[in-house]
């Protein structure tokens, strides 16, 4: 089951049973999902209507919360992320938050931002009473709720051993002793 899929499940697993989901996320993702939840003969429109089902562009939302194409506005993050989620609280007793921001942060080589992300995402959640699960399209599902383990953290300490182990194989191949004999050798003056 890929990343969008299994997204869709959850969605489809919340909408059901009468529970609120926000989902950030680009686009295209937006598109899957809904085109996914259509087969499941949901009302795409009259879930959004009742406000059970908002979308956010990963894109936008993020924007508003990076300083400088670069630091991530927490306090900024948390006003608005925990304003949304009340919101769909008023009505519903339970709220699943999709998040794609980090996605887009690590796909930008902003590790740093993508890593305090997740655990403002997890500290929100926490304080909300709601769930929150991430995800990024280059390492398999990751689900998470509140005081769980930083998965991100593993996703790119492992990401970095594996440069670290390319880069030190280069190197080994370069440090080899090279088995072609020199015939002449003068020194430059």
């Amino acid at each position: 089951m890929n990343n969008i899929s299994y997204i869709t499940q959850r969605v489809k697993d919340d909408l059901a049973n009468n529970q609120a989901v926000i989902v950030i996320v680009q686009a295209k993702q937006r598109k899957q999902i809904t085109e996914e939840l259509s087969t499941y003969n949901f009302d795409i429109e009259e879930v959004k209507n009742k406000g059970q089902i908002k979308f956010l562009d990963a894109g936008l939302f993020l924007s508003n919360f990076i300083l400088d194409n670069e630091r991530l506005d927490t306090q900024s993050l948390n006003t608005y992320l925990s304003h949304t989620i009340k919101n769909s609280k008023l009505y519903f007793d339970h709220v699943l938050v999709i998040d794609g921001m980090m996605d887009l942060l690590l796909k930008r080589g902003n590790h740093e931002s993508a890593v305090l992300l997740e655990k403002r995402l997890h500290d929100i959640a926490s304080q909300q009473e709601s769930s929150v699960f991430i995800f990024d399209s280059g390492i398999p599902v990751v689900c998470a709720k509140e005081n769980s383990e930083s998965s991100i953290r593993t996703a790119i300490e492992n990401s970095v051993m594996n440069g670290l182990e390319t880069a030190g194989n280069t190197l080994e191949n370069f440090a080899k002793p090279s088995t072609t004999e020199l015939k002449s050798f003068s020194s430059p003056i």
